[in-house]
């Protein structure tokens, strides 16, 4: 069985024991996520949805930036889409669609804010 990423050992022992069954359990159509993912993923309370094609340079700078200052959250994924779940608060630290309609990480003319580019 497959657990979700979590960052600390407390959340680790913690979804350890709340997943608990058999992969088919709670199986739902091919397009929809079963019960325990959305139960996990309801735990948050923001999102970003980011399309399936970003760079995975960017995406990988996205995430270590996020995880260097500690942000707690889950990655999901939607046809077309890939969903960094987290936390209200952290938006600083995520990436956002600024006005220029490009990605960057962080809120557009907020500190901080960080360009995989430099």
């Amino acid at each position: 069985m497959r657990t979700p990423f979590v960052r600390n050992e407390k959340e680790t022992l913690m979804t350890k024991h709340q997943i608990t069954h058999q992969i088919g359990d709670d199986q739902k159509r091919s397009d929809q996520q079963p019960d325990w993912l959305e139960r996990l993923r309801g735990n948050f309370d923001a999102e970003v949805h980011l399309p399936a094609d970003i760079s995975r340079e960017f995406l990988s700078a996205a995430l270590l930036w996020a995880i260097e200052h500690k942000v707690d959250f889950g990655l999901f994924h939607e046809a077309g889409k890939i969903i960094v779940a987290h936390f209200g608060g952290d938006e600083i630290y995520l990436p956002s669609r600024w006005s220029d309609k490009r990605w960057h990480i962080g809120l557009e003319d907020k500190e901080p804010f960080f360009d995989p580019a430099d």
